[in-house]
């Protein structure tokens, strides 16, 4: 278990999206992530327990869920084993999946970081730090709320709001070099009428088509449980940010390793890269009447997979049954999900306004009658 100290006064660091530094909330003082790591490899970590070193805190064990409460089991999202760690700050025990690599303690609210699961084949290459802090999602969800008519009470509650979680989400980076080719036939129609005759002429024509390309990077969310879609809707990330990867840009938020081989997300990947080219090789095409795609290929090579953890602000909120789910990228403000309308309000708003429009009549005819 990793643990991030303040150099100064030994506090508890976190990572601050607005100076993009460890942040220590007594003394104001700042560090470089980077720079922090490289001072704690190279042994001038100071007050590290050598259980700390080892990546392994004393007391950690691994147990079933079988042997765990009910509210324990209902946070595992492994297959079926959770993993016990003993808070080094408060001693308090913290129950979470084997594949988690960064959370809280519930009880300090220390941030921690699980460095076994980042380490080795587990490392990723790259991160983007978060740039939004919670107060920026805070107030964009709460605008959301707002502008959403007869939204449900319980979305905008505080308890709700503070469910915002910040986490980093695996993502397996893709590179590719695509070539693709494509051929179709094309009809164009031609109309004009002699007297009460109606003439057409169709001319067929043959198009053959090709496009290649190189792609850098197209991201591929790596967690099974994710859905992809919504993964995909809160891009683009802006690779400008990218930076080599090391744990203490983790602290202080949620962060799961991945459980998808990068193998097993390449396909999404490859059709991203054959969308864009498909789309490029049909542009010009709208001015047929008809096309009909009869052949299409797409060759890969150079294909390269790399591990990143990209920043993302997220709320599961269930409302009748039904799961909804509030989103935002990290790092660019883009917000994802839906607002559900109280339609029990709605009727309660409609018979109000009726039963107002009612008492107007009738105090209309009243002073009508009067005069």
């Amino acid at each position: 278990m990793k643990k991030y100290n303040c150099r100064t006064c030994g506090a508890e660091l976190y990572f601050d999206a607005a100076t993009q530094k460890l942040k220590c909330e007594y003394c104001d003082s700042e560090f470089d992530p980077a720079e922090y790591e490289e001072m704690a490899e190279t042994g001038q970590e100071t007050g590290e327990k050598d259980s700390e070193k080892s990546g392994r805190i004393a007391g950690e064990q691994e147990i079933q869920p079988e042997t765990a409460d009910s509210d324990a089991r209902s946070t595992d999202d492994s297959e079926g084993e959770l993993v016990v760690y003993k808070c080094s700050h408060c001693g308090a025990e913290i129950i979470t999946s084997k594949s988690t690599v960064a959370t809280t303690c519930l009880y300090c609210n220390r941030a921690v970081v699980l460095e076994r699961n980042v380490t080795g084949e587990l490392k990723p290459d790259y991160v983007i730090p978060f740039v939004k802090k919670r107060e920026d999602v805070e107030n964009a969800y709460r605008k959301l709320c707002k502008s959403t008519f007869l939204a449900p009470k319980l979305f905008k509650e505080e308890s709700t709001v503070k469910k915002i979680k910040g986490m980093y989400i695996p993502f397996w980076l893709h590179s590719m070099h695509a070539d693709a080719t494509l051929t179709a036939t094309a009809k164009k129609y031609r109309v004009w009428q002699v007297g009460d005759v109606e003439h057409t002429e169709v001319k067929t024509y043959q198009i053959e088509r090709s496009a290649s390309g190189d792609f850098d990077k197209i991201p591929t969310d790596a967690l099974a449980k994710m859905d992809n879609n919504l993964m995909d809707a809160i891009e683009p990330f802006d690779y400008s940010s990218l930076k080599p990867f090391v744990p203490a840009y983790l602290a202080g938020y949620y962060t799961e390793r991945f459980d998808e081989p990068a193998g097993q997300t390449k396909e999404r990947a490859q059709k991203r890269a054959k969308d864009c080219m498909y789309e490029q090789m049909m542009e010009g095409l709208d001015g047929y009447g008809e096309v009909t795609v009869q052949n299409e290929h797409v060759r890969y090579s150079e294909e390269k997979a790399e591990y990143g953890m990209l920043p993302v602000w997220m709320m599961y909120t269930e409302y009748k049954g039904k799961n909804y789910i509030f989103g935002m990228n990290g790092q660019t403000g883009k917000m994802i999900g839906e607002i559900p309308k109280d339609y029990k309000k709605a009727a309660l708003v409609t018979a109000g306004v009726f039963l107002g429009t009612q008492l107007l009549m009738m105090l209309f005819r009243l002073i009508g009658g009067l005069f």
